[in-house]
């Protein structure tokens, strides 16, 4: 954090007072007595609960409904040159399993009350592919997708969960608020970048209810009880077909409706654009003026 000092004079030259600027860095300093650590959710919440599912496959319109029915909400991530194709893999776990993509006009009905967002327009590995290739399959795939769902994308998904620092900038360059990675926290910590946004855990974690009760429970310290808590899923809807995991998520899903009242359901947009709002400083803020007489 940077400190400056700014001289306020009077008419005659006489110091009347002193302007100090913090400069924050990371959105995590105090600005005006505000801290990621003291950080409300809507409705008063210390607790949010977001989830994003990969590919637009058939899936999505079982899960899409589970996750209306128990009142959360999940940002699906799209590839659009790949929507209506028919596919199936032929062994996933010994068996066929139909992985085929969503009709485009399917997008605003299975996805009602969810979010969609980007993953590029046929899921390529885009650190790999050059940067004008992977720019042109972030912008293509975004303008796509922003007709057919008719409002703009904040949010999207890295395939293959590759990304460089290139890539990351071509998705600020293209408007992009948020990515999210494959890399597992197992914690409840607010990103310090929404653009390299590491997710709690996948859905086949063997520590995934065990994470939610440590999301729900207040526990003894007085600081567990007032510092906020954003707990993130993500993975893909053909796996709960192909590994017959739907039970997994429906415990989830059940257990966290069972805990609602204390807990934000959000997109990851929606947390996107609050924790913004409310939080973010600007890069330099006038935080008081000391008179002199108190000097």
């Amino acid at each position: 954090m940077a400190i400056s000092f700014f001289i306020e004079s009077g008419k005659n030259g006489a110091i009347i007072g002193v302007v100090i600027y913090f400069q924050f860095q990371n959105g995590r300093m105090n600005f005006m007595g505000r801290r990621f650590d003291t950080l409300a959710f809507p409705g008063g919440c210390l607790r949010c609960f977001t989830l994003s599912y990969d590919d637009g496959v058939i899936q999505d319109r079982h899960l899409a409904e589970l996750f209306r029915h128990y009142g959360l909400k999940c940002s699906f991530n799209l590839n659009s040159a790949l929507l209506g194709a028919s596919e199936t893999w032929p062994n996933y776990n010994g068996k066929p399993l139909d992985v085929s993509k969503i009709q485009p006009e399917e997008l605003q009905s299975v996805y009602a009350t969810h979010e969609i967002c980007g993953h590029g327009l046929y899921h390529s590995s885009l650190e790999s592919i050059g940067a004008p290739l992977a720019m042109y399959e972030i912008v293509e795939d975004k303008r796509r997708l922003e007709a057919l769902a008719g409002k703009p994308l904040k949010v999207f998904a890295y395939p293959y969960g590759r990304f460089d620092s290139r890539v990351v900038e071509q998705l600020r360059l293209a408007g992009y608020q948020g990515a999210r990675t494959v890399n597992a926290t197992h914690d409840f910590q607010i990103p310090e970048n929404f653009l390299t946004w590491d997710p709690t855990c996948h859905h086949a974690d063997p520590m995934l209810m065990e994470l939610a009760k440590r999301f729900v429970d207040d526990g003894e310290d007085n600081a567990a009880k007032t510092t906020p808590r954003l707990f993130y899923v993500w993975g893909h809807a053909y796996e709960l077909d192909g590994d017959g995991n739907w039970a997994v998520m429906d415990e989830l899903a059940m257990f966290l409706y069972q805990h609602r009242e204390k807990i934000w359901f959000a997109t990851n947009g929606e947390i996107i654009d609050y924790i913004t709002a409310a939080w973010k400083p600007p890069p330099m803020a006038a935080f008081s003026i000391i008179p002199a007489r108190w000097m």
